[in-house]
């Protein structure tokens, strides 16, 4: 163990990686108990899914200029997907927001496509489509888990990216909450499932 006293002042420090999967924790898990409960068994849960995921990254997307760091392309590809899949249905208005990090939205948009992969290994082949039948960019992923790496978590801008990221998260809670209608009760949408 490292004596705190004569130990680099960096030796504590974790990497700004390791905070954004601890200091997220919470507001990641509150977004997956809003969604979680959606079957994706059936096609109803699995456009509200969508919806929820449109609005979402919409909503970020405005609040970073379409800049996301690695994940730009990701973000532009994903929105093109989500649109097309839901041709048929209003786009709902982007959410207020303020103007988040780059590399908070980063972590969102390439993070969610890690999820979104293991959702997808539950559906049936034919139901691996649209938004559910992209691989995950793991190219930009991996630079971008590196950057973070090598980043220290104290410095302003890290904390500013660590404070974003829970803002994103908690826009796409308010998306979840506004397309599930929930309001402290199971969604119907949850409910029926």
């Amino acid at each position: 163990m490292l004596d705190p006293i004569t130990a680099p002042a960096d030796a504590a420090a974790p990497t700004l990686r390791a905070a954004l999967r601890s200091q997220t924790r919470p507001a990641h898990e509150a977004l997956d108990n809003r969604i979680s409960p959606l079957n994706l068994l059936i096609a109803e849960r699995r456009k509200a899914f969508c919806r929820v995921h449109r609005l979402g990254f919409a909503t970020l997307g405005r609040a970073c200029d379409g800049n996301a760091s690695e994940a730009t392309p990701s973000l532009h590809r994903i929105m093109a997907t989500l649109d097309e899949a839901l041709a048929n249905v209003p786009a709902d208005a982007p959410l207020p927001a303020p103007f988040l990090h780059p590399d908070a939205v980063a972590y969102l948009v390439l993070g969610s496509q890690m999820g979104t992969e293991m959702m997808r290994r539950g559906l049936p082949d034919d139901q691996q489509t649209g938004y559910f039948g992209q691989d995950p960019d793991m190219t930009a992923w991996r630079a971008f888990c590196a950057r973070m790496g090598a980043m220290d978590s104290t410095t302003p801008e890290a904390q500013r990216i660590l404070s974003d990221a829970n803002r994103a998260f908690a826009i796409f809670t308010a998306a979840a909450d506004s397309i599930l209608m929930l309001d402290g009760h199971a969604s119907p949408l949850a409910r029926a499932s």
